[in-house]
């Protein structure tokens, strides 16, 4: 018999894995204390396939977790920088984040039980940078309110975040990011109407910049 060569092997595995982690995320969706056993039906491998990527539940939870790091700093690289405007610039980071939130929003619904607040923290420190910037920049600019400063601003955001996260995991957000971009921005001090017109104005700019995957329909 013809040995496989290598190449396809690696490519072969890491299909396998990158189908064990969707799998993962549709499982704990359904049930949060979903076994092995449950993903690998779900990826429909066998469990030594699953054992062969991730030697116990809190290594496949870790696996998820890099993943959404990895996509959080995809979607920060990707596609032209955000605009200069400190509110369009946020809208333009939530709806350009929104989608791996969704993806990931069961791993940041349960992973604070599985690995704690400070894990989230950590995954969450690339946005966070990038918005305490934006946020800080628009104080200065008059744009946003500073009755608080920009760091707690956003720790507030970030706890916002989980929430609305968990509010479509029950099916009671079921947008493209709208809600919230808007959301965030009101915190911020803007108006809703105003923060409305802010998030269209960021829906076409995406879609200009030839980002029509993360802009929201209509």
């Amino acid at each position: 018999m013809t040995p496989v060569p290598a190449p396809r092997l690696r490519a072969h595995a890491r299909a396998n894995r990158a189908r064990i982690l969707e799998a993962a995320i549709a499982a704990f969706a359904a049930d949060p204390d979903a076994s092995m056993d449950d993903v690998a039906r779900a990826a429909g491998v066998v469990r030594r396939t699953v054992y062969s990527h991730f030697p116990n539940r809190d290594a496949l939870i870790e696996g998820l977790v890099a993943e959404a790091s990895t996509a959080i700093a995809e979607s920060l690289a990707s596609g032209p920088p955000a605009p200069d405007e400190p509110d369009l610039g946020v809208a333009v980071l939530a709806l350009r984040t929104w989608p791996i939130g969704d993806r990931f929003r069961i791993l940041l619904s349960f992973a604070r039980r599985e690995l704690g607040e400070e894990r989230i923290h950590d995954l969450l420190e690339p946005l966070r940078a990038t918005s305490v910037d934006n946020v800080e920049r628009g104080q200065r600019e008059g744009v946003f309110s500073d009755y608080l400063p920009a760091d707690l601003l956003v720790a507030m955001y970030e706890g916002m975040t989980l929430t609305l996260l968990e509010h479509a995991n029950r099916g009671t957000i079921v947008d493209r990011g709208e809600t919230f971009a808007t959301a965030g921005l009101v915190l911020l001090g803007l108006p809703p109407e105003r923060a409305a017109d802010v998030v269209e104005r960021a829906a076409r700019w995406l879609a200009d910049s030839g980002e029509p995957d993360k802009a929201p329909a209509g």
